[in-house]
């Protein structure tokens, strides 16, 4: 899995352009929504958020195919497109930096400041862009298409509305509910981290309204396990068992105790 977390890292890296944009020319949300990315896998494309631009909609996307960053409109039509291989994370930037002054005539100082959030310094941050391996980005595609799905599963299971997304600081895919008055749950695909050394699933509870979680009761699952400490509360399915049937207990297990 070596190669899938090396691709995983690149492409956190690599989103946080995305986030940029929808930082500085989405429409500001309080809970940071604006920066908020999502994964097409028929298109095979990473999407930001939708910017104004004199009554001109457009959105920046990350093209898994080719590598390139596409400016799109709302007809789904490449305005112009923004090389990365061979270049740099910055030199990328001041490249749509410079078009969207020069072209779209915007203010585009804003988009090129640094973000108001940390990911971890990769070693690579400031290397030329290099072509990623064919067989790990399929890879990748393949299991965010399930975290996609699997996220999809479980707005069903609960009957609740929530969008499936990427944030960009932990560049998990996943969910937030809010279940009922009592609880909200957290669930999604992470990156492999200091907690699990493999990307994984989790799924959390939170109380709401002065309520109480008593994690003290968990019991064994099936499929995957229960973490409880300190810093943090729930429960993780690692890659190794992320098979759709075992996917597919870790929800209806975890989903019955927190309701219970």
């Amino acid at each position: 899995m070596q190669e899938y977390t090396k691709t995983d890292q690149h492409l956190h890296q690599l989103c946080q352009t995305l986030a940029k944009f929808g930082r500085s020319f989405a429409e500001a949300k309080k809970d940071d929504s604006h920066t908020n990315l999502r994964f097409d896998f028929i298109g095979k494309k990473i999407w930001g958020r939708w910017g104004n631009f004199n009554n001109d909609p457009l959105i920046l996307s990350l093209n898994l195919n080719n590598q390139m960053f596409d400016l799109i409109d709302k007809k789904h039509q490449v305005v112009t497109s923004f090389e990365t291989i061979g270049k740099t994370q910055g030199e990328v930037e001041v490249a749509i930096a410079h078009y969207l002054r020069e072209t779209l005539k915007t203010d585009s100082a804003d988009f090129l400041k640094e973000l108001h959030f940390e990911i971890p310094g990769y070693d690579f941050k400031n290397d030329p862009i290099r072509q990623w391996d064919a067989q790990a980005l399929n890879q990748w595609i393949n299991y965010r298409h399930l975290a996609n799905q699997s996220c999809s599963l479980l707005v069903d299971h609960l009957n609740v509305e929530a969008e499936i997304r990427i944030w960009p600081h932990h560049f998990d895919t996943g969910i937030y509910a809010k279940v009922n008055d009592n609880i909200g749950i957290g669930f999604g695909w992470a990156m492999e981290d200091s907690m699990i050394a493999e990307a994984y699933y989790y799924l959390s509870v939170y109380a709401l309204n002065g309520n109480t979680i008593d994690y003290d009761s968990v019991k064994p699952l099936s499929a995957g396990k229960w973490i409880t400490g300190k810093h943090w509360n729930g429960s993780v399915l690692s890659i190794s068992d992320a098979k759709p049937p075992m996917i597919q207990s870790f929800l209806k297990e975890t989903t019955a105790w927190a309701l219970s």
